[in-house]
């Protein structure tokens, strides 16, 4: 009876361990997207492949440095872009990955955003 206690609050600390770090990370990309969101609507079309988008997300934002998840228009792939800063405007730098692709040529996982990978497909 004890270990049954005990595996349960064991499990229901882990559960909430994972939410509350799920939340502050969906969280902190939240208001980076809120506050820096405008300086990469555009400039995404630089040097790379991606059309239209739906949306983005900032994952990171330093002073020089920004990751930005982009999310085509009808969800058909997503990818992450960097970009660096040099005398105060931001330049595309690297194409880190597709995340996901509705045609079956990338099904990874992104942190926080992981139920994104329903889109690309099983």
């Amino acid at each position: 009876m004890i270990t049954k206690k005990i595996v349960r609050w064991i499990v229901l600390s882990l559960l909430i361990i994972f939410l509350v770090i799920w939340l502050f990370s969906l969280a902190k990309c939240e208001v980076l997207t809120i506050l820096h969101g405008k300086e990469f609507n555009e400039i995404y079309k630089e040097n790379t492949m991606i059309g239209e988008i739906d949306y983005l997300k900032i994952l990171d934002y330093h002073d020089n440095f920004a990751r930005v998840y982009y999310v085509s228009k009808e969800r058909s792939n997503a990818n992450i872009l960097i970009f660096i800063k040099e005398s105060d405007v931001w330049k595309y730098h690297a194409w880190e990955t597709t995340v996901w692709s509705s045609s079956g040529s990338a099904s990874d996982v992104i942190w926080p955003y992981w139920w994104h990978f329903i889109y690309g497909g099983f």
